[in-house]
């Protein structure tokens, strides 16, 4: 009986040494497929897990703000988040963290620019950080000087002087309207046609208007006496009529107007005579005619 343990015994340690030389053999003789190391392990065989060499350790990038220190391979972080990094407030910006654009207070506000005013060759710049705003700006008074007339025809020229530098500016003036001048008979009124009379532009000659008016007859003879028609023409002679500074004498029977310096001012009855400087246009709205001889 015991000679048979014995013999049994031996089996087991020749079977148990037989499997250790084939494992032995198994991870010394066959083609091992290496995976690389990785920051906490070495390079391993995923057949047997044989393993070489040391892991590659990590590689830590700096903590910031926004991350603690953080492996570049493998992402494994540790420690804490660093402080922020303040940089001060600007002329247009509030106080910032440099990293992530924090703002240090909910109350912090950029500077502001400190303005310098323009000159004649800088336009306004800030005295902190050298922006600038607008155009350099030239000091004008406030009157301007005409060297050429506008005209109907022709635009005209205007300048002005900076008060610092001396420098000239020039504008256009826009041309201007026709300016209408005097009435002008160019077909004098006879009993058998009407007078024609024209008024024409002062600067450019244009002819503006143009009207026809009645031939009057005054009811005087050839010998200065009256033919009967009654308009007291030949009755009154006063010189004194014609001195007023009004702009016009009317006739308030005939509804005539007339210029002061007309012949048949003096010849208008007292009872008749009137005076006005109103414009031409609203005395003739006022139902009187132009004198077909002083044409006014």
């Amino acid at each position: 009986m015991r000679k048979k343990l014995y013999y049994l015994l031996i089996l087991f340690a020749f079977c148990g040494a037989l499997l250790r030389a084939c494992e032995f053999i198994q991870s010394h003789f066959h083609e091992h497929d290496w995976q690389d190391a990785t920051c906490i392990e070495p390079r391993t065989c995923s057949i047997c897990d044989l393993t070489d060499g040391e892991p590659r350790g990590h590689d830590w990038k700096k903590a910031t703000c926004l991350m603690p220190e953080t492996c570049r391979i493998c992402g494994a972080t540790q420690g804490w988040r660093a402080d922020h990094i303040w940089v001060d407030a600007t002329c247009t910006e509030p106080e910032r963290c440099s990293v992530c654009g924090t703002k240090r207070h909910w109350y912090s506000f950029p500077n502001g620019h400190e303005w310098q005013d323009a000159t004649c060759t800088i336009p306004k710049t800030c005295s902190v950080c050298g922006a600038t705003d607008g155009e350099p700006e030239h000091y004008f008074g406030y009157y301007w000087n005409t060297t050429v007339d506008a005209t109907c025809y022709s635009s005209g020229v205007k300048e002005n002087t900076c008060l610092r530098c001396g420098y000239v500016k020039s504008e256009e003036i826009p041309t201007i309207d026709h300016k209408a001048g005097s009435w002008e008979c160019i077909q004098k009124a006879t009993p058998f046609s009407n007078g024609i009379f024209v008024r024409c532009c002062e600067m450019c000659g244009l002819e503006m208007d143009r009207e026809e008016r009645e031939y009057i007859d005054y009811g005087i003879t050839s010998n200065g006496s009256s033919n009967g028609s009654g308009n007291n023409f030949n009755t009154y002679n006063n010189q004194s009529q014609q001195e007023t500074t009004a702009s016009y004498v009317l006739n308030k029977k005939t509804k005539r107007f007339h210029y002061p310096s007309c012949s048949d001012v003096p010849k208008i009855a007292p009872k008749n005579y009137s005076v006005s400087s109103e414009t031409r246009e609203t005395i003739i709205s006022m139902g009187y005619q132009p004198c077909g001889h002083c044409a006014p």
